[in-house]
């Protein structure tokens, strides 16, 4: 039988960084704990404004549909796009979110999100719509499931 010779590349196979949730949040937790609330905020900001730099300039180019767009996909890699209901009109992206699915991965591995677990929708969103142009406003956050209300205004 002839040599075969595959190739196959990491982009082939399904990535679900769930375990991710689980970690991210130990770190959240450790620097509240260490550094407080104030502590959190500033870590998520300065992470924000780094990694998200690219998705701030999509936003920047193209306004509230490139943000809905981004969170459209997300939902849909984290396989709940069950949990997602958005819509956009001229001026406000509105987000609701019927569970958020780390909370579920996390509460399924038998893992109780930390106290600061909320910052990482509303200091995100928070800096992501300032640093685009836009306002941010956390309508309501349940903290056991992660099931939210939050919306994204022109200035």
């Amino acid at each position: 039988m002839p040599k075969r010779i595959m190739e196959r590349h990491a982009s082939d196979n399904k990535y679900l960084h769930r375990d991710f949730h689980i970690s991210g949040d130990q770190g959240i937790a450790y620097v509240g704990k260490n550094y407080g609330d104030e502590g959190v905020i500033d870590y998520l900001t300065r992470f924000v404004k780094n990694y998200y730099k690219p998705l701030i300039e999509k936003i920047k180019a193209e306004g509230l549909s490139g943000l809905m767009s981004h969170i459209e996909k997300i939902y849909e890699i984290e396989e709940a796009s069950d949990a997602l209901s958005i819509s956009l009109n001229e001026n406000i992206l509105t987000v609701e979110i019927a569970y958020c699915p780390a909370i579920k991965f996390m509460l399924e591995s038998g893992y109780e999100p930390s106290r600061w677990y909320i910052e990482t929708t509303r200091t995100v969103n928070n800096v992501i719509a300032a640093e685009s142009g836009f306002q941010f406003e956390l309508i309501d956050y349940n903290i056991e499931n992660g099931k939210a209300l939050y919306r994204f205004i022109k200035e």
